[in-house]
This record gives structure tokens, C-alpha cells and sequence, in this order.
């Protein structure tokens, strides 16, 4: 009965041990002047060693309790070796997601709170960071975890600038010029818009980011002619003024009687046909 009594204890001391690491490091970054999204990446790094650590010291204590292993020197020695050539064989899985993990770190690849793309699969903001595994949240809010080992490429939607690239098909009957004018002004709005987000040039000097980048392609759609703008801006706001961009462009070709390009089926009578051949 003792036995049980003391495992619970060791359990529920190995759960307090967490939550003080937890607490301590909570208190400790509100005192410090570190960044919010590497303060949230490095405290999920310590409570998840935090958490192997704990996990492993009650298993060995609760084991010992039961008689099942004995502490002493020698007893050490030998579980470490035999554990040792079990890891090797039955963990590379494990040892591979814990040395990749400590790369992307060590990198500084991601943080949480950073919006990724990893494997060209999954998409989301990063919520926790681990030395086995990293999990992101989707736009469904689907929590997804990926081994650290599976990771192969990330891209990463959160490093202070991004290129916001419109492209918008118009018929070919519509005259180029009077195309580029108007997503001209479109560019202009934008600007102005948002030339708080507008990202400086090496000069230091306010930018005007936002322009025609010009015709990208007249051949490979036959419904119209692509025009693309493009514009510089801080990375978290990406997202909100690509959309507003669409937007912005809808809104200003139907003031202009602009129409965007779309499928067009011709039905010719027989007779009309045959006449006109």
C-alpha cells in the first residue's frame, strides 16, 4: 500500500514540478524586454524538456519502487548501457525529430506566432514548438502536429516584408493602356491606403511600393491578356491587403466599364453557316 501511495505522490510531484517551470519562466520573461514570439518559442522549448524530464525521473523513481530496478552505481551503468543500444536501434525516429528540432531552433527558422507553409502541405500559425514535434493551427483550427524529423521545407509568411503579387485577366478587345491607367490609379489608392505597412527603401526614405509591374502574359489563356501589379509590405499585413487589393480592383474596373476576362461559348446556326461559307 505504501508502494502506491508513494508513486501517486511521485506522480503528482512530477506534474507540480512542471506547472513551477511553467509559472518561473512565465514570470521571468514579463521582466524581460525579449521579443512576444520569442518569448512564447523559447518557453515552449523549456516545458517541453520540462516534460520529458519529469515523465523520465517518476518512471525510473516509481519503478524503483516497485523493486523492479535498483539505483546503485553499478545498476546505473549497466540500464544506461542497455538502454543506450536500445535507443540506438529503436529510437532513430525519436534521436531524428529531437536533432532536427534542435536545427530549427538553432536557425531560428520559426517562431510561434508565425505563419508557415511546411512540406508545401500544410498551412497555419505555429502554437507550440518542441523538441519532437512542432503544432500549428490551421485556418479551420485544426490543431496539426508534425514530427520534427518529417519536416523538410518551410516557408515562412512572417519575416518583416513580403511581396504582394495581383494578377487580374482582361479580354483582349480592351485597349492595354487604358487597362495600365486605371490599375495605375488603383496602385495609387493602395498607397496611400496603407503607407503606414509600406516598406522602406535603403535610402530610409518613404517608398511607393505599390505599381504596374506590367503585361505578364498573352498566351496562354485564351479568354484575355494577365496584367499584374505588385507591392512591398510588412509581412503581417500581407494577407489583408492582398484581399483588399482584389477588391479594390473590382471596385475600379466596374467604375471604368473595365470587365474581367472569363470563358466565352459561341453558338452558330447551321444556317447562318452555311451561308456565311
Amino acid at each position: 500500500m505504501i508502494r502506491f501511495i508513494n508513486s501517486i505522490l511521485i506522480i503528482v510531484l512530477s506534474c507540480l514540478f512542471v506547472r513551477t517551470i511553467k509559472y518561473i519562466t512565465k514570470k521571468v520573461f514579463d521582466i524581460t524586454k525579449i521579443d512576444v514570439q520569442r518569448e512564447n518559442t523559447l518557453r515552449s522549448i523549456i516545458v517541453s524538456i520540462s516534460y520529458y524530464l519529469s515523465f523520465f525521473v517518476a518512471c525510473v523513481l516509481v519503478l524503483k519502487e516497485f523493486g523492479i530496478i535498483d539505483l546503485n552505481q553499478s545498476t546505473i551503468l549497466t540500464g544506461a548501457g542497455i538502454f543506450g543500444v536500445i535507443a540506438g536501434f529503436a529510437s532513430q525516429n525519436l534521436i531524428k525529430d529531437v536533432l532536427n528540432g534542435f536545427f530549427i531552433l538553432f536557425e531560428k527558422q520559426i517562431k510561434v506566432g508565425d505563419y508557415i507553409y511546411i512540406n508545401e502541405s500544410f498551412r497555419g500559425t505555429v502554437e507550440e514548438i518542441g523538441l519532437r514535434s512542432t503544432s500549428i493551427r490551421d485556418w479551420n483550427l485544426r490543431r496539426i502536429s508534425l514530427p520534427n524529423g518529417e519536416i523538410k521545407s518551410i516557408m515562412n509568411y512572417s519575416r518583416k516584408k513580403m511581396r504582394v503579387i495581383v494578377h487580374v485577366r482582361v479580354s483582349y478587345e480592351c485597349d492595354p493602356d487604358f487597362i495600365m491607367q486605371t490599375l495605375g490609379e488603383v496602385c495609387e489608392a493602395l498607397n496611400e491606403k496603407y503607407k503606414e505597412f509600406l516598406i522602406k527603401n535603403i535610402m530610409n526614405e518613404p517608398s511607393r511600393p505599390f505599381s504596374v509591374y506590367g503585361v505578364t502574359d498573352i498566351e496562354s489563356s485564351s479568354v484575355g491578356a494577365k496584367y499584374t501589379i505588385t507591392g512591398v509590405v510588412a509581412s503581417f499585413k500581407y494577407f489583408s491587403i492582398a484581399k483588399n487589393a482584389r477588391l479594390m480592383i473590382l471596385v475600379k474596373f466596374k467604375e471604368k466599364g473595365i470587365k474581367i476576362a472569363y470563358p466565352k461559348r459561341v453558338n452558330i446556326d447551321a444556317d447562318e453557316y452555311e451561308s456565311y461559307i
